[in-house]
């Protein structure tokens, strides 16, 4: 039986990001996009085009992505349970955010 896919979806932003995984590459993008309206605390990030890395992260149980280190994303495979760097092409896309109103700062 073959495993069905597993995406990742990452948007940088500032320090950290915004991500989502879904078995849908679709899907795994909105929850990207939508988790990222919790950064309008800190940045406009409403009605702007974003670049969003998709990777398919089928076989990894976790993943975590730190930008700036070689091999900025990681995971623990599912096969051999080892924590390792997950060198698999980046699909690049750009996609525009919803129009959302600003949150405020607490």
């Amino acid at each position: 039986m073959t495993k069905s896919k597993d995406y990742f979806a990452i948007i940088l932003i500032g320090g950290g990001s915004s991500w989502g995984r879904a078995p849908d590459k679709e899907t795994a993008i909105k929850n990207a996009v939508r988790s990222l309206r919790d950064w309008s605390v800190y940045y406009d990030v409403s009605n702007i085009e974003v670049t969003i890395n998709v990777i398919d992260v089928t076989g990894y149980a976790s993943v975590d992505a730190a930008a700036g280190r070689p091999n900025w994303l990681h995971g623990t495979n599912e096969a051999t349970g080892n924590y390792e760097p997950i060198e698999r092409p980046v699909e690049v896309i750009k996609r525009t955010t919803p129009k959302w109103r600003v949150k405020r700062r607490a």
